[in-house]
């Protein structure tokens, strides 16, 4: 019998979506991203930014006809008002969407960065607009410094956050996401697997690095880049017969995760 993704709640956004979601960036044609949807994934997560904008145009084309059906996200690198209103309008357009699920302000990895978004005239100001106007559903923060990305989160104004964790980097446990829980917003995990760095003759199962962040109670969503048809199609096969670890799984897999960080394996 064919299983079916698990499901879950984004934090308080209040929306249904497959635990496993696909990442942007990486695949350059509409077959790949329709390939990745007919596993049943509902989450979708682009950029403005990614393949110089052309990546919005790609998913655009692949999910014609299944957009009700999905959890549409993307991104403005923008700090000013103006500039993500436009990068807005034209996400929209190349996504052939009249609305954004979840418009999240892209990288925002320093104070100096979340001022000016937070600050008069700010990104956040256009993501409040477009909001009331329903072009956007909800709000969401991402970063790779999990200090800063956690006060961003702390403010309360985000709906969710997308950061990097896995069994080898936990930083994000006690930073972005205590400040989640304590709001509500909802989780989304990048880089479970370190782009594959953890994988390795002596590995575990690579099912379970993606099972290992979802066990934790703050994480929603893992989302894989789409570098690899062939193994997106593994990984949602093997999460969809089971997304999570026991708690010595768990343990074992942080005591591997622990001695490739320590031996240098995992630096970009």
């Amino acid at each position: 019998m064919e299983r079916q993704l698990p499901t879950t709640v984004l934090g308080r956004t209040g929306l249904t979506v497959t635990r496993l979601g696909i990442g942007g960036a990486y695949c350059p044609t509409v077959a790949g991203y329709r390939a990745a949807l007919d596993t049943g994934v509902t989450y979708v997560d682009t950029a403005r930014a990614y393949r110089d904008g052309d990546d919005e145009r790609v998913i655009g084309e692949a999910i014609a006809g299944r957009r009700q059906s999905l959890v549409l996200a993307t991104k403005t690198q923008s700090r000013d008002a103006a500039g993500a209103r436009a990068d807005l309008e034209t996400s929209l357009r190349l996504l052939r969407t009249d609305y954004i699920d979840v418009w999240q302000i892209h990288y925002l990895n320093t104070e100096a960065e979340r001022e000016r978004v937070l600050g008069p005239g700010g990104a956040m100001e256009a993501a409040i607009k477009a909001r009331e106007q329903g072009l956007v559903r909800y709000i969401g923060v991402t970063g790779h410094v999990w200090p800063e990305i956690a006060k961003a989160v702390a403010t309360g104004l985000f709906d969710t956050v997308l950061c990097w964790y896995n069994a080898s980097y936990r930083e994000a446990e006690d930073t972005v996401f205590a400040q989640a829980m304590a709001q509500g917003a909802g989780v989304v995990i990048m880089n479970a697997t370190r782009n594959d760095k953890l994988f390795g003759p002596d590995a575990p199962p690579a099912a379970d690095f993606y099972r290992y962040v979802l066990s934790h109670e703050a994480v929603d969503v893992t989302i894989i880049g789409l570098r690899d048809v062939d193994l997106f199609r593994q990984m949602a096969l093997a999460l969809a017969w089971r997304d999570t670890l026991s708690p010595a799984e768990r343990d074992a897999l942080e005591a591997y995760g622990a001695g490739r960080r320590a031996a240098g394996a995992l630096e970009m």
